[in-house]
């Protein structure tokens, strides 16, 4: 592959912390670039040093300007959040533009919406739809797929993420809020099944030593049945600090963003603090466990191992971008796609600087 073989790639949402990483790693590739925003001047700051590279400002952020914005590339990295609130009209623009999408979202509310209710559209379209191709939740899927090969049917995949130091970045923070403040699910028996944040807990051995992880709504509940057949399906998470959803406390989050106010006030802290991560939080190790079940008692499990948090989203965000805009993905990939179904795991993860050992089962 040569850059003049690759089409253009459209970034949604480039202004932001994390969409400006994926333009750095794109344009470092010398990929031609559209940034795509609602400030225009925001834009011109961000493309600032950038060869190859035009901005599109769509203040109104309407399905009809984004898809313009957007049309004759060859695929759209939307990095806009929170998604709930912002990643409707820029989904539906890639499926009226027919260019290939995929996106950085960990809102499973946002995650559950593309396929449910786009799947159909992106097929007739002909392309495909890759929501939370970062961090949220690259390794657990691939994982997954990884620990459960030669098991066949599977009676369980647990996916334990573990991070080693947090920062976080404005529009992190303020999805966190969105997804905390709505329902989550589990797969359970089958089914998508309510269930509250830290419900359950999962102890798994890492080389940063022993963690205790609390139960979160994620992608993987949605996307792992999509490529494997599994009864259950439930990832945890385990991050330093008091606060995390191992936390006795965690279960009372949804509730207490009910309150009146609390929510909106949570925001303002949440936009006001850190614009990103520091370079020391970024350099922190991260593990992801992931354990699959065969009906049959079997079992099998690896260790993705890793830095960096946005880093690895921007790298793997812009890897399939450029796999898509270079026709690097099979043609029978279309619809809303889980990560294991447009890309091969193993090879994938080490593409992207991702360690995979397997492990004794727990």
């Amino acid at each position: 592959m040569t850059p003049e073989s690759v089409r253009k790639v459209a970034i949604v949402g480039a202004t932001g912390f994390t969409g400006r990483l994926v333009a750095r790693k794109l344009a470092a590739r010398d990929v031609p670039l559209t940034l795509i925003g609602r400030n225009a001047d925001r834009l011109s700051e961000a493309a600032r040093g950038i060869e190859r590279c035009e901005v599109r400002a769509v203040p109104t952020w309407d399905e009809d300007a984004l898809a313009e914005a957007m049309s004759g590339s060859g695929a759209v990295v939307a990095c806009a959040g929170p998604f709930v609130r912002a990643g409707g009209p820029v989904v539906r623009a890639a499926v009226r533009a027919g260019v290939s999408y995929c996106d950085s979202t960990g809102e499973q509310p946002f995650i559950r919406y593309v396929f449910e209710k786009l799947d159909d559209e992106a097929r007739e379209a002909g392309i495909p739809l890759v929501p939370a191709f970062g961090y949220d939740y690259v390794p657990g899927d691939l994982g997954a797929a990884i620990a459960a090969e030669g098991l066949g049917p599977l009676t369980s995949v647990d996916v334990v993420y573990v991070v080693e130091s947090l920062g976080t970045s404005p529009g992190t923070r303020l999805s966190a809020i969105e997804a905390m403040g709505r329902p989550g699910y589990q797969y359970a028996n089958g089914n998508l099944c309510r269930e509250r944040i830290g419900a359950r807990r999962r102890a798994v051995g890492t080389p940063l030593g022993r963690r205790t992880a609390g139960s979160i709504p994620s992608g993987e509940a949605i996307t792992v049945p999509r490529h494997l057949e599994v009864d259950t399906v439930v990832t945890y998470l385990s991050m330093p600090g008091p606060v995390g959803p191992s936390s006795p406390a965690a279960p009372l989050a949804s509730l207490l963003l009910a309150v009146p106010g609390v929510a909106a006030a949570l925001k303002r802290v949440a936009a006001a603090g850190p614009s990103g991560p520091s370079d020391r939080e970024r350099e922190g190790r991260i593990f992801v466990h992931a354990q699959a079940t065969a009906r049959d008692g079997r079992q099998r499990a690896v260790i993705v191992e890793g830095r960096d948090v946005y880093g690895f989203t921007a790298d793997a965000l812009a890897e399939l971008a450029i796999r898509f805009a270079d026709g690097g993905v099979a043609p029978d990939r279309i619809g809303a796609c889980a990560p294991a179904q447009v890309v091969e795991p193993r090879e994938f993860l080490e593409a992207t600087g991702f360690s995979v050992t397997e492990v004794e089962p727990e």
